[in-house]
């Protein structure tokens, strides 16, 4: 096969492309000097909520920082017990252990990578009872306080059960939503399904800026208010400090940046369904191979993620990243370890829970190259190097390395 080079990821072709208009945003902030806060942040939140059909959009300076400020906003309670999802990158969690409370991790759904809400109400079912208004769980005393769902590769949730559990145990919802923009759940769009959602821009994502940022939306006005305190330290005016909070403020060049982008998003992501539907049809036969399905809602492959294994389940996910490295084709591993596993993120030993699902997937998952910009030759170069090495004789001799 000709030796390719084709990365897992680029943004070369995207600036090319979009340099004047890049480069024209940014002088505009060089010429006015506003470089922190001020109109031009403002206009990007104004396009935001109005993309996403939302009342508010609050910038921030990552999506992590996204993360913390909404459970903050949502006044999560010391030990407080948030459920959530185990295969996901680690701000998920790790900004509920950052508040004194507890992630409980709730295994996945096989086909969409997603929290599982039948397992989910079934912990609930099993772990918790009310005491007035508030779920307690039963072995701690600590109150459940609320969800943490991630819009995992581009696929939203499944928000109608996630929401028929939060209402009847009273708990609220912050979507995470970085990898998921533009993505849609019946009507709405990802990102305005829970009561706070949670956005990432950093340069990878479907809208990315060049540099870290990060957004909440949410239709709460009080909700709204505290999270436009708590990115400035608390303050809600002047030195008027109503609470602790952070400096995450977006800053203008990121959102200029955004601004010029986020007319492109759709567009890109119709790409990116396009080359997912390639790669569909180019691996449909195969059987070693669990393919993305658009499940729920509008996909918009953030990342086109396989599960490779053979027929008795054993993983050959390393095997086919090798051999797709040594033809020059990159990829990625998403995500290499379950969240359940790292020490830290286990809070209490009455909280550890069993996540199977979950860790066979760090061990099968591999990433393909998926970014708007590749050509089909490109894509069609990744189809058939894959079909090649499901080959029998290649399958053959990687599977014994």
């Amino acid at each position: 096969m000709k030796k390719l080079s084709i990365p897992a990821f680029s943004l070369s072709r995207q600036i090319t492309h979009n340099k004047t208009a890049l480069l024209n945003a940014l002088e505009e902030v060089l010429d006015q000097q506003a470089f922190i806060g001020g109109h031009f942040v403002t206009r990007f939140e104004e396009e935001l909520a109005t993309y996403l059909g939302s009342t508010y959009a609050i910038g921030c300076n990552s999506g992590t920082d996204a993360l913390w400020m909404a459970l903050h906003a949502l006044r999560i309670p010391k030990n407080g017990i948030v459920l959530t999802t185990p295969f996901s990158f680690i701000a998920s969690s790790s900004e509920i252990a950052s508040h004194g409370a507890h992630p409980v991790f709730i295994d996945i759904e096989h086909d969409t990578f997603n929290i599982n809400p039948q397992l989910l109400a079934a912990w609930l079912e099993k772990n918790a009872y009310f005491e007035g208004k508030t779920a307690i769980h039963k072995a701690t005393g600590f109150p459940v306080v609320g969800i943490v769902p991630v819009d995992l590769f581009g696929q939203c949730a499944d928000y109608r059960m996630l929401h028929d559990i939060a209402e009847t145990w009273n708990l609220w919802i912050i979507e995470d939503t970085a990898q998921a923009i533009g993505a849609t759940y019946g009507e709405k769009k990802a990102g305005t399904l829970g009561s706070i959602g949670a956005f990432s821009f950093y340069p990878t994502k479907n809208l990315g800026a060049f540099g870290d940022a990060g957004a909440c939306v949410t239709d709460d006005p009080i909700l709204a208010e505290r999270l436009l305190q708590v990115r400035h330290h608390g303050r809600k005016a002047g030195y008027d400090y109503q609470e602790l909070g952070i400096n995450s403020r977006l800053d203008a060049f990121q959102a200029v940046a955004l601004s010029q982008r986020l007319p492109l998003l759709d567009g890109f992501n119709d790409r990116r369904r396009a080359i997912a539907q390639q790669y569909a049809e180019a691996f449909s036969a195969l059987n070693n191979l669990q393919l993305p399905r658009e499940i729920i809602g509008r996909h918009v492959y953030h990342q086109y993620t396989l599960l490779v294994r053979d027929a008795s389940g054993k993983s050959l996910r390393n095997e086919l990243e090798q051999y797709l490295t040594s033809v020059g084709i990159h990829t990625r591993i998403f995500y290499p370890q379950s969240l359940q596993s790292i020490p830290f993120l286990n809070t209490h030993p009455a909280l550890a829970t069993a996540c199977p699902v979950a860790t066979m997937a760090t061990e099968s998952c591999l990433s393909l190259p998926m970014w708007p910009e590749m050509t089909d030759e490109e894509v069609q170069a990744v189809c058939a190097a894959v079909q090649q090495f499901f080959m029998q004789p290649i399958l053959e001799t990687h599977a014994q390395v």
